[in-house]
């Protein structure tokens, strides 16, 4: 699976991490960003992010974002794919917004991440 494309994840997750999990092999944080005055216009409120392990970094992200005229939607990002799933008059709470995404990423997720070989065991190639 490729990365998303969004790197504003790096910060994020350094500032605003609420929960840690695992989801089938993929490393789950979901972030919070709390509205302050320094950061009143932050684009999103709620991710989900789910790390590849053997990326390090994640390969989708459920969202919780606010568009340019200010309403709130939940979107989802897969690489440089970019879907928006629902539109909110009101926000979501943290806790609906996270069952919404753990069922999003859930079905969006591949049964397991593509693990590499053991280190040490190369891949045994056939002889034609």
């Amino acid at each position: 699976m490729e990365a998303i494309s969004d790197l504003t994840w790096l910060r994020q997750l350094s500032l605003s991490s609420v929960e840690r999990f695992e989801l089938r092999g993929f490393g789950i944080a979901i972030v919070s960003m709390p509205p302050t005055p320094a950061r009143h216009e932050e684009r999103y409120r709620y991710r989900l992010l789910a790390f590849d392990p053997t990326l390090g970094k994640p390969v989708l992200s459920v969202d919780l974002e606010s568009d340019i005229l200010g309403d709130y939607c939940l979107a989802i990002q897969a690489g440089r794919e970019h879907r928006v799933l629902a539109r909110y008059d009101m926000p979501p709470t943290l806790e609906e917004f996270r069952s919404r995404a753990l069922a999003e990423a859930e079905a969006a997720l591949p049964p397991c991440p593509t693990a590499p070989p053991p280190r040490g065991q190369a891949r045994k190639r056939r002889r034609t």
